[in-house]
């Protein structure tokens, strides 16, 4: 892959296109659909929506809050790693503490909750440092760790994946 850094405006153009397209596909469901389970042992698009909010939540109070360093490498060194694992059609186990709980979950609830973690990404793109390296957050394929930048393009990729997912989920209901 090896891309190239995307700029400011081209992150933040991201960030809205990501979100409005996961926004978009969840708003197409009812509250019963929205809740409704598919396959014993699969996820709601509630809960699949929830995982994303925990952990976009989790790292977007880390990114404008936790420590932050300055490194030698390439700020945007991971970003191939990174869209490997989220692009890859492998089932992937969720951290415990990112699991959703069981339904039902309020759709309105949900987007307010989706719009104002778009506010902080695009906080954290205007108001941070994005070439430092993120202390206080792991993420164990790049044990060194990640920069702001990276773990934008990891929420980017995470959101993107799950938003198939949830367009799966509604094909399989209608």
């Amino acid at each position: 892959m090896n891309t190239n850094p995307l700029s400011q405006e081209e992150l933040i153009i991201e960030i809205e296109n990501v979100n409005r397209e996961f926004i978009q596909t969840l708003s197409q469901f009812s509250e019963k659909e929205l809740n409704k389970i598919q396959q014993e042992e699969s996820w709601t698009a509630g809960q699949v929506t929830e995982h994303i909010i925990k952990s976009n939540g989790g790292i977007l109070t880390q990114l404008l809050n936790g420590d932050a360093n300055p490194t030698t490498r390439p700020f945007a060194e991971q970003v191939d790693l990174i869209k490997k694992i989220f692009r890859s059609e492998d089932k992937m186990k969720t951290a415990p503490a990112l699991e959703p709980h069981q339904p039902p979950h309020d759709l309105e609830d949900l987007m307010k909750s989706l719009n104002l973690q778009k506010a902080h990404q695009l906080k954290t793109i205007r108001e941070m440092e994005l070439t430092e390296l993120s202390s206080e957050l792991q993420f164990p394929p790049a044990p060194n760790g990640l920069t702001r930048y990276e773990w934008l393009i990891f929420m980017i990729e995470h959101t993107r994946r799950h938003s198939k997912q949830i367009e799966n989920i509604y094909k399989e209901i209608l």
